[in-house]
């Protein structure tokens, strides 16, 4: 059920087709970080909230449960399947395990830059994803994206060749996979350890996104730090998402305002995931950490790696992976 509260702003008149009346909402929002605006992703989130109580002349209002104080950051897709909570700032790679062909969106190697992955979400590839999502239990209403870089011990990480014998946190399961076959040995652990873990020597080196870097200060336990600002191996995609069982509740107008409420957030959001990127580089070298950027012979390396490790896995794992995959590629500009 849609958790609206409903208000009645008064009667002016009576009509021969009954009372003249206005409906007031509230929507629960869901997210995993804590509430501040310095992040991006969460600035957005507060943009948009902002964008739906204007547009809606203040009956629709958006109330945050931030810092998974209403679902684990895990179990998100399921609420919105449920409809227990309204809406959520997500990462879509958690809804693998329920929809496998969402691994894409975390698939290393396949976009290079910022501007490569905005495009995406104009792809067909993206529309059949899209509608996996909506199938499912989720529409997506702003696209947020993140880019990640390599933070390390013993020596920078720049390409394959440098992962030989390290110890590394990769992110995610085709990404593991292929670091292994450059001569990593890798471990699974969610961001918020990876301070600790490279501060005791179980890991030398960790790819995890921008933000994860700079809010869990990875810079004060590394001493290297290959920055996505120019060319990245890794992203991922963090939309605004609202439950199918909400947005089939709301009127058409209502529905109109959430979606060109988060069509006008999507710029703004992608400038931010590029200061990000320059903004946690920074932090890294004011902290006396060796700062580099990956070059595109770089990226064609890893590229290289990925294409021949984590896409066959892809489309070996993935019911319809390698024409989804075909899809990715060929949709690129």
């Amino acid at each position: 059920m849609l958790r609206k509260k409903i208000a009645c702003l008064g009667v002016a008149l009576s009509l021969s087709t009954g009372l003249a009346y206005a409906e007031s909402m509230t929507l629960k929002l869901a997210h995993q970080w804590p509430q501040n605006e310095k992040d991006y992703v969460v600035a957005a989130g507060v943009q948009f909230a902002e964008e739906v109580e204007k547009r809606s002349g203040g009956d629709i209002k958006i109330r945050f449960f931030p810092a998974q104080s209403i679902v684990k950051a895990a179990d998100t897709h399921t609420a919105l399947k449920s409809g227990a909570i309204d809406l959520a700032i997500y990462p879509y790679i958690y809804s693998a395990g329920a929809i496998p062909e969402m691994n894409l969106v975390l698939l290393p190697g396949l976009w290079k830059s910022h501007n490569e992955v905005f495009d995406f979400k104009s792809t067909e590839a993206w529309k059949e994803l899209e509608a996996k999502a909506n199938d499912y239990g989720f529409k997506t209403l702003a696209w947020i994206q993140i880019a990640g870089g390599f933070a390390s011990t013993d020596g920078p990480i720049r390409v394959p060749a440098d992962l030989q014998n390290k110890k590394v946190r990769a992110a995610g399961k085709y990404m593991e996979g292929a670091l292994v076959k450059a001569g990593a040995s890798t471990s699974t652990m969610p961001s918020s350890e990876t301070y600790g873990a490279m501060q005791s020597g179980l890991l030398d080196g960790l790819l995890t996104s921008s933000s994860s870097l700079g809010a869990y200060r990875v810079y004060e336990v590394s001493e290297h730090y290959v920055s996505p600002e120019d060319y990245s191996v890794y992203f991922t995609i963090e939309p605004i998402a609202i439950s199918m069982k909400t947005w089939k509740e709301l009127s058409p107008e209502q529905q109109k305002i959430l979606a060109e409420a988060g069509k006008s957030v999507e710029a703004k959001a992608l400038e931010g995931a590029m200061a990000e990127d320059k903004r946690v580089a920074h932090e890294f070298a004011a902290n006396g950490v060796a700062v580099e950027k990956l070059t595109e012979g770089d990226w064609d390396k890893w590229h290289d790696l990925f294409a021949t490790h984590a896409f066959a896995a892809f489309k070996e794992g993935v019911p319809g992976g390698a024409a989804l995959l075909e899809k990715a590629i060929s949709g690129q500009h």
